[in-house]
């Protein structure tokens, strides 16, 4: 009898726990779709709106890590910077600078007072050069989704358009 109880318990808390896992990795989908999603949605709205990817891709993070990025830009260059971080983030920080300018742009946000984990905004680059872009996540989990898109708007010229890459 009482080995009858026990494998009775065992089965009913290994059927429990095959459950919460299925509902964890279900969970974990629709996460990774509505980051995707947003990826995706922005960069379709940049390039409708006329820019080009230089530099793009995700990153594999851990929460309460900076990550940085060094990208050279161009003084006189229109770039459009975006940065999506995983929709369970509490807290997301991005920062661009370069030394002898300091922080150029900053942009700090709870997630849970904008309902947004992304951030965008345009730059004019002022002094051609190497920049340094941080990318800051605090959450829930120690890996974190993360995404940044550096898009820039191409140069008209009586040849007709170039970028500049490199």
């Amino acid at each position: 009898m009482k080995k009858s109880l026990t494998l009775l318990l065992t089965f009913s808390l290994l059927i429990i726990s095959g459950s919460a896992i299925a509902q964890k990795a279900a969970q974990q989908e629709i996460i990774n779709k509505a980051f995707s999603s947003k990826v995706s949605e922005l960069y379709t709205k940049y390039k409708t709106d006329g820019f080009i990817t230089y530099k793009g891709g995700d990153i594999k993070m851990e929460k309460n890590t900076e990550f940085p990025i060094f990208v050279e830009l161009v003084e006189g260059r229109w770039y459009q910077f975006v940065v999506v971080g995983d929709p369970e983030a509490r807290k997301l920080e991005m920062k661009l600078g370069m030394e002898g300018l300091g922080d150029v742009v900053t942009d700090k946000f709870q997630t849970d007072d904008t309902n947004e984990y992304w951030t965008q905004f345009s730059f004019i680059c002022p002094r051609s050069g190497r920049y340094l872009l941080t990318f800051y996540q605090k959450g829930p989990k120690k890996d974190l989704l993360g995404h940044v898109a550096i898009l820039q708007r191409p140069n008209r010229t009586e040849q007709g358009v170039y970028t500049f890459k490199h």
